[in-house]
């Protein structure tokens, strides 16, 4: 299984995996700038691909996405983690362009090109200890709609799977996607 780790960032990459960061570090092993395209990689070149807190830095999450799509084989799956659109964490970092949550994913799930395998909210003790993560994850579209703000999540992670149906391309991507 060969697995990509995107914006791996300073001090670590998953294990096993090509990492890709846009600074040099000693375990980078491509230096590339998220935000210019195409990627370095082949079409299908992917099994997984790991996106932990990156999503939310780039201009344009959804020519991502396409890149994602066209590099990953299909079936390959997607770990995204970034902050939820209702935590602190999301509002700090002046480099965060994107504020993502469950919605996001969802919508992009409509486009055919990737489909929501799993996902979870992430949440303080606090909220872990009095059920609200349960409640939240087992209804997060009811939870962001009415609740989100009032009891905020910390982070937001999916497992997307891709799908490259009827030769549809990464470019349908940016055309498909209606929120």
């Amino acid at each position: 299984m060969k697995s990509l780790d995107l914006g791996c960032g300073p001090r670590s990459k998953l294990a096993g995996s090509v990492g890709l960061d846009m600074r040099p570090a000693p375990h980078v092993d491509v230096v590339h700038d998220l935000n210019d395209y195409p990627l370095p990689f082949p079409d299908d070149e992917f099994d997984h691909v790991e996106m932990s807190h990156v999503i939310e830095h780039v201009t344009r999450p959804l020519d991502l996405m396409a890149e994602v799509h066209r590099i990953a084989r299909d079936g390959a799956t997607v770990r995204i983690i970034t902050p939820h659109y209702s935590s602190q964490l999301s509002y700090g970092d002046l480099e965060h362009f994107h504020h993502l949550g469950y919605i996001t994913f969802l919508t992009l799930q409509g486009t055919g090109l990737f489909a929501i395998a799993r996902h979870k909210l992430w949440f303080t003790d606090l909220y872990r200890w009095c059920g609200l993560a349960w409640v939240a994850n087992r209804f997060p579209r009811r939870w962001e709609k009415y609740h989100a703000f009032a009891m905020p999540a910390l982070y937001v992670e999916v497992i997307l799977r891709v799908a490259k149906p009827g030769g549809r391309k990464s470019a349908d991507l940016v055309r498909d996607y209606m929120y």
